[in-house]
């Protein structure tokens, strides 16, 4: 209770700082930074949201630039916690837009940070490196050591996680080694056993995990959140359920706090194997529904954000056309003035150009290529599972042919879910015979539910029924 008395104090003292002159200002960002920090790490995200804006509308108004852009970043940070991350890069634009007014190594460093950690949630990988990047430059340029070394450890594992996703693990080794100069944390541990973990190696994972959990209570509450986390993976592997399942629920009451809704559903995907293996059908279901549905809500923020970075990009190249129209204007006047010989160079261009657009042909025939390669995989994948019965053949099936299911169940709403099942067999034009196979009944049997689907969809009987559902 004092504490809040305490921290309520320092919110005054940040204000008051806003309102003079500019000499204090630069201590006046390290404190609302300071208090920003520690109510995120109370999972308090939005109070300290408002905390900021309150903040933004004082910089402002006092034209203080270096923190306006601050405090449009924190904000992007934090709206990033909630996984909106349209908010988050429209709060870091703004940043951005001002940040040629600064040369504070600090605030360039967390924008182009902030920036990788959002492309990152939204599998912009590359791009979440190449900003990452710029973060890691800026960070190396900070003066205080602990502040420095803080910043370089979360771009440096956001970095390795990047690299692992692309399967480029030469290169996570070595961001890796670079993160080791650093200060020990226990996310370097749980790196560490994560690896051995992946090698089924449970002795030496726990050695490291252990180390973890040893100095995990100097750190921030996300640290000791994934501690546990690989903690009920450990346990899982050596399939003592009950030890995995506890732990995994230690690092979903931090997860929940912290409001970091990614780590809430893996832990709900893991549970619900746990359950599983527990042979608790129903909580298993129930786990898996919230995995489910918390998964659904990111992939819908995803989706809604991936407009920013796109237009981004479009208006990028459109200002790249507008430059080279400016040039051609140039070059226009200049073969005005040098008649043949600036000929001669235009056409030089022009075959140059001409080769990078057959490149850039060439470039998206490829990108196509590996998309229908993915369709492919993801076609035997779902065999695969509607073969073994899996629990997870519809939420696969509804990644790969959404607008299908979201047809038909829309259409459709009094059908079982039983129909969905069989009806999504149909559309993978799987035989009568292959189902029965699968099923483990009779074709005899396959056929009276097709009649009864028919029925029930209100199909005439000379509509063909495998035919029909490819087409929806």
């Amino acid at each position: 209770m004092v504490f809040h008395h305490i921290r309520d104090y320092i919110v005054c003292i940040v204000f008051l700082l806003l309102g003079i002159q500019s000499y204090a200002q630069n201590h006046s960002i390290s404190v609302l930074d300071s208090i920003t920090d520690q109510l995120r790490v109370e999972g308090n995200i939005n109070k300290s949201i408002i905390l900021n804006k309150n903040a933004l509308k004082a910089y402002t108004r006092n034209s203080d630039t270096e923190g306006v852009i601050n405090t449009n970043i924190n904000l992007g940070g934090l709206y990033w916690y909630l996984n909106d991350y349209k908010v988050s890069l429209q709060y870091l634009e703004t940043s951005e837009n001002l940040s040629e007014k600064t040369k504070n190594s600090l605030l360039l460093g967390k924008l182009f940070g902030e920036y990788g950690r959002n492309y990152a949630s939204l599998g912009l990988l590359n791009q979440s490196n190449s900003n990452l990047n710029k973060a890691i430059f800026y960070a190396k340029k900070i003066q205080q050591k602990k502040q420095r070394e803080k910043l370089l450890f979360y771009y440096y594992t956001w970095k390795i996680a990047n690299f692992e996703e692309l399967h480029l693990q030469d290169s996570a080794d070595a961001v890796q080694k670079d993160r080791k100069k650093l200060v020990v944390q226990p996310l370097t541990y749980v790196y560490t056993a994560e690896r051995f973990l992946s090698l089924k190696k449970p002795d030496s994972a726990a050695y490291y995990l252990n180390k973890a959990l040893k100095i995990s209570d100097q750190y921030s509450l996300y640290q000791k959140s994934m501690t546990f986390y690989a903690f009920g993976k450990l346990y899982f592997l050596k399939k003592d359920y009950d030890k995995a399942l506890d732990f995994f629920n230690k690092s979903l009451v931090i997860a929940q706090k912290l409001s970091r809704k990614n780590d809430e559903k893996n832990i709900y995907k893991f549970v619900s194997e746990v359950y599983e293996k527990l042979g608790n059908i129903s909580k298993k279901s129930e786990y898996l529904e919230k995995y489910i549905k918390i998964k659904d809500s990111i992939d819908d923020a995803e989706r809604e954000a991936l407009v920013i970075p796109v237009k981004k990009i479009i208006d990028r190249e459109k200002r790249n056309e507008r430059k080279d129209r400016i040039q051609l204007y140039i070059l226009i006047t200049i073969i005005i003035m040098l008649a043949l010989a600036v000929i001669f160079g235009l056409r030089q261009r022009y075959i140059r150009k001409q080769k990078e657009k057959e490149a850039i042909i060439t470039e998206t025939l490829q990108e196509t290529d590996k998309l229908k390669s993915k369709l492919n995989n993801s076609l035997d994948e779902l065999t695969k599972l509607a073969s073994t019965n899996d629990p997870f053949f519809l939420m696969k099936f509804k990644e790969v042919y959404p607008e299908f299911y979201e047809t038909l169940v829309t259409r459709y709403p009094h059908i079982s879910p039983n129909d969905i099942r069989f009806s999504c067999f149909i559309r993978l034009n799987l035989s009568t015979k292959t189902i029965a196979t699968y099923k483990n009944i009779s074709i005899r049997t396959i056929e009276s539910r097709k009649y009864r689907l028919r029925k029930k969809l209100g199909l005439p009987s000379d509509v063909d029924l495998n035919k029909w559902m490819m087409e929806l």
